[in-house]
Protein backbone atom coordinates (compact mmCIF):
# COMPACT_ATOMS: atom_id res chain seq x y z
CA UNK A 1 0.00 0.00 0.00
CA UNK A 2 1.08 3.87 -0.63
CA UNK A 3 3.46 5.47 2.39
CA UNK A 4 1.65 8.50 1.69
CA UNK A 5 1.46 11.47 4.28
CA UNK A 6 -1.81 11.95 6.56
CA UNK A 7 -4.53 13.40 4.70
CA UNK A 8 -5.04 16.39 6.81
CA UNK A 9 -2.34 18.90 7.98
CA UNK A 10 -2.91 18.22 11.96
CA UNK A 11 0.19 18.31 14.44
CA UNK A 12 0.32 14.88 15.16
CA UNK A 13 0.26 13.37 18.87
CA UNK A 14 3.36 11.95 20.39
CA UNK A 15 3.83 8.46 19.09
CA UNK A 16 5.36 7.65 22.73
CA UNK A 17 4.13 10.31 24.91
CA UNK A 18 1.59 13.05 24.95
CA UNK A 19 1.64 16.58 22.81
CA UNK A 20 3.44 18.25 20.10
CA UNK A 21 7.12 16.11 20.32
CA UNK A 22 8.14 19.65 18.55
CA UNK A 23 7.52 21.59 21.93
CA UNK A 24 9.32 19.09 24.43
CA UNK A 25 11.34 20.59 27.15
CA UNK A 26 13.45 18.89 29.59
CA UNK A 27 12.20 18.03 33.61
CA UNK A 28 14.15 21.29 35.16
CA UNK A 29 16.55 19.97 37.85
CA UNK A 30 14.40 20.98 40.80
CA UNK A 31 12.09 18.98 39.48
CA UNK A 32 14.11 15.91 38.97
CA UNK A 33 15.50 16.52 42.85
CA UNK A 34 11.80 16.88 44.04
CA UNK A 35 10.46 13.34 41.81
CA UNK A 36 13.47 11.87 43.31
CA UNK A 37 13.18 12.35 46.73
CA UNK A 38 8.92 11.93 46.35
CA UNK A 39 9.26 9.09 44.90
CA UNK A 40 12.51 7.54 45.33
CA UNK A 41 14.01 7.45 42.16
CA UNK A 42 17.37 7.01 41.68
CA UNK A 43 18.19 5.51 37.85
CA UNK A 44 18.15 7.21 34.84
CA UNK A 45 15.07 6.33 32.64
CA UNK A 46 16.27 3.96 29.99
CA UNK A 47 16.30 5.87 26.38
CA UNK A 48 12.98 5.22 24.58
CA UNK A 49 12.87 3.04 21.56
CA UNK A 50 12.63 5.24 18.58
CA UNK A 51 9.29 4.77 16.14
CA UNK A 52 11.41 3.68 13.22
CA UNK A 53 13.38 0.58 15.44
CA UNK A 54 10.49 -0.14 16.93
CA UNK A 55 9.24 -3.62 16.63
CA UNK A 56 6.18 -4.43 15.18
CA UNK A 57 4.48 -8.02 14.62
CA UNK A 58 4.19 -9.03 11.17
CA UNK A 59 1.71 -7.99 8.42
CA UNK A 60 -0.73 -11.18 7.86
CA UNK A 61 -3.59 -9.58 6.29
CA UNK A 62 -4.20 -11.30 2.83
CA UNK A 63 -2.96 -9.49 -0.33
CA UNK A 64 -6.61 -10.18 -1.60
CA UNK A 65 -8.20 -8.28 1.38
CA UNK A 66 -5.49 -5.44 1.41
CA UNK A 67 -6.26 -4.81 -2.26
CA UNK A 68 -10.06 -5.10 -1.68
CA UNK A 69 -9.64 -2.50 0.85
CA UNK A 70 -7.60 -0.01 -0.68
CA UNK A 71 -9.64 0.18 -3.74
CA UNK A 72 -12.40 1.39 -1.54
CA UNK A 73 -10.60 4.63 -0.24
CA UNK A 74 -7.98 4.62 -3.02
CA UNK A 75 -4.19 3.37 -2.59
CA UNK A 76 -3.02 6.72 -1.18
CA UNK A 77 -5.61 6.51 1.73
CA UNK A 78 -4.51 3.04 2.65
CA UNK A 79 -1.23 2.74 4.43
CA UNK A 80 0.99 -0.41 5.63
CA UNK A 81 4.10 1.64 6.19
CA UNK A 82 5.74 1.08 9.81
CA UNK A 83 5.14 4.49 11.21
CA UNK A 84 1.68 3.87 10.11
CA UNK A 85 0.77 0.75 11.95
CA UNK A 86 3.13 1.91 14.93
CA UNK A 87 1.65 5.41 15.50
CA UNK A 88 -2.14 3.40 15.28
CA UNK A 89 -0.94 0.06 17.59
CA UNK A 90 -1.58 1.89 20.85
CA UNK A 91 -3.41 4.66 23.05
CA UNK A 92 -1.78 6.90 25.92
CA UNK A 93 -2.39 4.78 28.97
CA UNK A 94 0.61 4.23 31.34
CA UNK A 95 0.34 0.03 30.02
CA UNK A 96 0.34 1.49 26.11
CA UNK A 97 3.50 4.47 27.40
CA UNK A 98 5.61 1.49 29.04
CA UNK A 99 4.71 -0.89 26.17
CA UNK A 100 5.67 1.52 22.75
CA UNK A 101 8.37 2.66 24.60
CA UNK A 102 9.83 -0.83 25.27
CA UNK A 103 11.15 -1.38 21.71
CA UNK A 104 7.94 -4.19 21.15
CA UNK A 105 7.11 -6.45 19.33
CA UNK A 106 3.88 -4.80 19.42
CA UNK A 107 0.69 -5.82 17.76
CA UNK A 108 -0.44 -3.37 15.18
CA UNK A 109 -2.98 -3.27 12.67
CA UNK A 110 -1.48 -4.89 9.40
CA UNK A 111 -3.13 -1.89 7.73
CA UNK A 112 -3.90 1.56 8.50
CA UNK A 113 -7.59 2.88 6.16
CA UNK A 114 -8.85 6.45 5.90
CA UNK A 115 -12.51 6.54 4.71
CA UNK A 116 -13.90 9.68 3.28
CA UNK A 117 -17.67 9.14 3.59
CA UNK A 118 -20.06 6.69 5.70
CA UNK A 119 -20.05 4.83 2.37
CA UNK A 120 -16.92 4.06 2.11
CA UNK A 121 -16.81 2.92 5.94
CA UNK A 122 -19.88 0.82 4.95
CA UNK A 123 -18.01 -0.65 2.19
CA UNK A 124 -14.76 -1.42 4.16
CA UNK A 125 -17.11 -2.90 7.18
CA UNK A 126 -18.88 -5.47 4.33
CA UNK A 127 -15.11 -6.44 3.19
CA UNK A 128 -13.76 -7.09 6.98
CA UNK A 129 -16.37 -8.83 7.44
CA UNK A 130 -16.42 -11.07 4.10
CA UNK A 131 -12.85 -11.74 4.46
CA UNK A 132 -12.69 -11.89 8.75
CA UNK A 133 -10.82 -8.81 9.54
CA UNK A 134 -10.56 -6.85 12.94
CA UNK A 135 -11.63 -3.45 12.43
CA UNK A 136 -10.68 -0.77 15.69
CA UNK A 137 -12.01 2.58 14.65
CA UNK A 138 -9.16 5.01 15.35
CA UNK A 139 -9.98 8.76 16.02
CA UNK A 140 -7.37 11.18 18.13
CA UNK A 141 -4.84 8.08 19.51
CA UNK A 142 -6.03 9.01 23.05
CA UNK A 143 -7.47 6.03 24.40
CA UNK A 144 -6.50 5.35 28.34
CA UNK A 145 -8.81 2.19 28.14
CA UNK A 146 -6.35 -0.39 25.67
CA UNK A 147 -9.33 0.15 23.10
CA UNK A 148 -6.69 1.20 20.23
CA UNK A 149 -5.20 -2.89 20.70
CA UNK A 150 -6.13 -5.02 18.16
CA UNK A 151 -7.42 -8.34 19.61
CA UNK A 152 -6.84 -10.22 16.12
CA UNK A 153 -6.74 -14.10 17.03
CA UNK A 154 -8.42 -16.38 15.30
CA UNK A 155 -9.24 -13.63 12.25
CA UNK A 156 -7.39 -13.26 9.04
CA UNK A 157 -5.75 -9.57 10.50
CA UNK A 158 -6.43 -6.51 11.32
CA UNK A 159 -7.14 -2.65 10.48
CA UNK A 160 -7.16 0.84 11.72
CA UNK A 161 -10.19 2.71 10.73
CA UNK A 162 -8.74 5.91 11.24
CA UNK A 163 -11.13 8.76 10.76
CA UNK A 164 -9.41 12.08 10.26
CA UNK A 165 -10.81 12.81 6.69
CA UNK A 166 -14.56 12.69 8.18
CA UNK A 167 -13.75 16.28 9.86
CA UNK A 168 -16.50 18.34 8.57
CA UNK A 169 -19.49 20.55 10.23
CA UNK A 170 -22.41 19.32 7.82
CA UNK A 171 -24.94 22.02 9.02
CA UNK A 172 -26.37 24.09 11.90
CA UNK A 173 -29.53 24.64 12.77
CA UNK A 174 -29.50 28.21 14.59
CA UNK A 175 -33.09 27.88 15.82
CA UNK A 176 -32.96 24.64 17.61
CA UNK A 177 -28.87 24.65 17.93
CA UNK A 178 -28.37 21.07 16.79
CA UNK A 179 -25.09 20.63 14.72
CA UNK A 180 -24.70 17.67 12.31
CA UNK A 181 -20.66 17.26 12.81
CA UNK A 182 -18.45 14.51 11.22
CA UNK A 183 -16.98 11.89 13.67
CA UNK A 184 -13.29 12.81 13.20
CA UNK A 185 -13.44 16.30 13.76
CA UNK A 186 -10.74 17.06 17.30
CA UNK A 187 -12.20 19.03 19.65
CA UNK A 188 -10.26 21.85 18.73
CA UNK A 189 -11.88 21.85 15.33
CA UNK A 190 -15.14 21.59 16.12
CA UNK A 191 -15.05 24.45 18.60
CA UNK A 192 -13.38 26.01 15.11
CA UNK A 193 -15.98 25.95 13.37
CA UNK A 194 -19.16 26.45 15.60
CA UNK A 195 -17.16 29.51 16.81
CA UNK A 196 -17.24 30.94 13.58
CA UNK A 197 -21.09 31.25 13.91
CA UNK A 198 -20.99 31.99 17.92
CA UNK A 199 -21.71 28.27 19.26
CA UNK A 200 -19.61 26.46 21.26
CA UNK A 201 -19.70 22.21 22.25
CA UNK A 202 -18.83 23.36 25.52
CA UNK A 203 -16.92 20.14 26.52
CA UNK A 204 -13.42 20.20 27.60
CA UNK A 205 -12.06 16.91 28.71
CA UNK A 206 -7.70 16.71 29.47
CA UNK A 207 -7.70 14.94 26.12
CA UNK A 208 -9.52 17.77 24.47
CA UNK A 209 -6.44 19.36 21.83
CA UNK A 210 -6.50 15.67 20.30
CA UNK A 211 -9.11 13.73 20.78
CA UNK A 212 -12.05 13.67 18.28
CA UNK A 213 -15.74 14.03 18.35
CA UNK A 214 -16.55 10.53 17.61
CA UNK A 215 -13.93 9.24 20.99
CA UNK A 216 -15.83 11.24 23.14
CA UNK A 217 -18.80 9.84 22.03
CA UNK A 218 -17.18 6.35 22.28
CA UNK A 219 -16.11 6.61 25.46
CA UNK A 220 -18.88 8.72 27.20
CA UNK A 221 -16.34 11.61 27.83
CA UNK A 222 -17.05 13.82 30.90
CA UNK A 223 -14.78 17.18 30.93
CA UNK A 224 -13.90 20.13 33.19
CA UNK A 225 -17.59 21.82 31.44
CA UNK A 226 -19.33 18.75 32.33
CA UNK A 227 -21.27 20.01 35.37
CA UNK A 228 -22.84 22.51 33.22
CA UNK A 229 -23.22 21.27 29.94
CA UNK A 230 -23.17 17.32 30.92
CA UNK A 231 -21.53 14.21 29.45
CA UNK A 232 -20.69 14.11 25.86
CA UNK A 233 -23.27 11.38 25.50
CA UNK A 234 -26.01 13.93 26.96
CA UNK A 235 -25.34 15.87 24.13
CA UNK A 236 -25.56 13.67 21.35
CA UNK A 237 -29.16 13.77 20.13
CA UNK A 238 -29.00 11.64 17.24
CA UNK A 239 -26.36 9.05 15.80
CA UNK A 240 -26.22 7.59 11.75
CA UNK A 241 -24.12 4.33 12.62
CA UNK A 242 -22.20 2.26 10.16
CA UNK A 243 -22.44 -1.40 11.13
CA UNK A 244 -21.62 -4.66 9.11
CA UNK A 245 -25.09 -5.28 8.95
CA UNK A 246 -26.32 -1.93 7.46
CA UNK A 247 -26.46 1.49 8.55
CA UNK A 248 -28.69 2.83 11.94
CA UNK A 249 -30.50 6.16 12.40
CA UNK A 250 -30.48 6.74 15.79
CA UNK A 251 -32.47 9.58 17.83
CA UNK A 252 -35.36 11.64 17.14
CA UNK A 253 -36.15 13.52 20.35
CA UNK A 254 -34.25 15.12 22.88
CA UNK A 255 -36.45 12.08 25.41
CA UNK A 256 -38.49 9.54 24.89
CA UNK A 257 -40.80 7.02 26.63
CA UNK A 258 -41.20 4.92 23.53
CA UNK A 259 -39.36 1.92 24.87
CA UNK A 260 -35.24 1.07 24.87
CA UNK A 261 -33.03 4.22 23.94
CA UNK A 262 -30.95 2.68 20.91
CA UNK A 263 -29.27 5.54 20.94
CA UNK A 264 -28.03 5.06 24.10
CA UNK A 265 -26.78 1.48 23.65
CA UNK A 266 -24.98 1.99 20.97
CA UNK A 267 -23.16 5.09 22.76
Amino acid sequence: MAAAPPSRDRTELSWSGWGDPEQAAPLPESLRILVSQALGVRKATPVRAAIDTVELVPVRLPEPAARALAATVGDQHARSDHQARARHARGKSTLDLLAVRSGGPLAAPDLVITPGSHDEIMAILRLCTEHRVVVVPFGGGTSVVGGLTPEADGFAGSVALDLRRLDALKSLDEESRLAVLEPGLRGPEAEARLGERGYTIGHFPQSFEYATLGGFAAARSSGQASAGYGRFDELVLALKVATPAGALALGRAPKSAAGPDLRQLIL
